[in-house]
């Protein structure tokens, strides 16, 4: 019977002697189309479509999974509200990537993730569970960092453009090569006026964004002589009136805006804070005049507590 099978196979015209056989060849040709007869019968089972859709796959699954972990440079480990205070905190999946070293443009370096908790916010949350909206604490939550008053913890250094040319400056810093444009009105010796439409102050100047040029920020005189910026987003200029008006805040609260530590010069960190302070103004300005934060103590999910 093997004897048979042998002299087909070798009638075949595979060129193998009837005596020898696939198994019993030492010949290097004779070798190679045996390798090539078996690796068809491998290949044969193989879908070329199968091969590319889990490779896709794998590829997709790493992107994800290095995306999510780098995003997880900055803000975590989160904390749950449910429990203590920085006793759990949450990392979720996967996991934080290992600290790196990054080169800032402006020199140094900072390593992330660094596990620094931020500082505490003036607020308790109002249900116990993750997610839940903050209640502030403060006695005035427009400057906390709470709800729409929330801000960056940027840098105290100011905004430059090429080498060490500040990009937000006063209009008295850059002469004549800034002015406002023909046609329009200059808010400069306007009254500003509040919610309630008192007078806080009036305009002195205006800020200018060099890089985006831009008119960024009216500088108001209050009316005890001192200086506050407001950002001429919440600004309404009235040509007809003859004044600017902000329904954000009222007039007394002007004095409460988060000020300069240099009156020529804003830093990252002033620009975010003065406005979340006029963001804040929208939800928490009447409370605030009403002395309604601050109050008696709260629990950890914002009932009031009685002796």
């Amino acid at each position: 019977m093997n004897e048979g099978v042998s002299q087909i196979a070798g009638a075949a015209g595979h060129g193998i002697p009837p005596a020898t056989g696939l198994l019993g060849s030492t010949n290097a040709t004779e070798a190679v189309g045996a390798w090539g007869f078996h690796l068809g019968a491998v290949t044969q089972h193989i879908d070329g479509v199968v091969v590319l859709f889990w490779a896709f796959a794998l590829f997709f699954g790493t992107l994800c999974w290095y995306l999510r972990a780098e995003d997880k440079r900055e803000g975590y480990p989160m904390e749950d509200p449910t429990q203590p205070p920085r006793a759990h905190p949450l990392v979720g999946f996967p996991p934080p990537p290992a600290p790196k070293t990054f080169t800032l443009q402006k020199g140094g370096t900072v390593t992330l993730p660094n596990f620094i908790s931020p500082p505490e916010v003036p607020a308790r949350h109002l249900h116990p569970f993750p997610g839940s909206a903050l209640v502030p604490t403060g006695a005035n939550p427009m400057r906390d960092p709470v709800g729409p008053a929330s801000y960056v913890l940027r840098d105290e250094e100011p905004l430059l453009l090429e080498g060490e040319k500040l990009q937000l400056v006063p209009l008295r810093e850059v002469g004549d090569a800034w002015h406002v444009q023909g046609g329009d009105s200059d808010p400069v010796g306007m009254p500003v006026v509040g919610r309630d439409n008192k007078v806080a102050g009036y305009v002195r100047d205006l800020w200018v964004d060099r890089g985006a040029k831009l008119l960024r920020y009216l500088e108001v005189e209050l009316n005890d002589g001192r200086r506050r910026l407001m950002p001429v987003f919440f600004a309404n200029v009235s040509p007809k009136f003859r004044r600017v008006k902000t329904r954000s805040i009222y007039a007394e609260q002007f004095a409460a805006i988060p000020e300069l530590k240099d009156p020529d010069r804003i830093t990252a960190r002033e620009e975010d804070r003065i406005s979340a302070y006029f963001a804040g103004g929208k939800m928490f300005a009447e409370g605030v005049r009403r002395g309604a934060f601050g109050g008696s103590p709260r629990d950890g999910f914002g009932r009031r507590t009685t002796a």
